[in-house]
């Protein structure tokens, strides 16, 4: 929900609207419905009502906290200023999330940097308490 392009993506014709979607997909056959929401650079109203009846959420987890990039040394934007919410702070995801009636909410999309890549990291902790989970490659999700 963003209209900022991917550099490899800049200079292609796509018109002036939104860049970056997400998709709410409903199962026909029992209503269940899941929001895959892998980049995002802000949290319009339109997104809430999108994952107000989901199921289960996939969101963008690039990045822990906003300052992650430069800590890491390989940019000198913020997380927000690359066009990605982090999770954690005030402009964080989780506690969006973490407000949400799904019976599934998980990150996705997280960048090498992020200390969620390592399963023993205490934000792991700090999410399940929350209800949240990071998806794991090849999961299978069960609604």
């Amino acid at each position: 929900m963003s209209a900022k392009r991917p550099r490899y993506a800049a200079e292609l014709d796509g018109g002036d609207g939104p860049w970056v979607v997400a998709l709410r997909i409903r199962d026909l056959r029992d209503g269940k419905v899941v929001v895959y929401a892998p980049c995002l650079a802000a949290w319009p109203d339109d997104l809430d009502r999108a994952l107000r009846d989901a199921d289960c959420v996939f969101a963008d987890g690039t990045f822990w906290d906003d300052e992650e990039p430069r800590r890491a040394g390989f940019s000198r934007r913020t997380a927000t200023e690359m066009g990605h919410l982090p999770i954690t702070g005030p402009d964080g995801t989780a506690g969006r999330l973490a407000a949400l009636p799904a019976a599934r909410r998980l990150y996705t999309h997280l960048n090498n940097t992020n200390p969620l890549v390592d399963p023993g990291h205490e934000g792991h902790r700090l999410l399940a308490e929350a209800g949240i989970e990071v998806a794991r490659e090849r999961a299978v999700i069960e609604l």
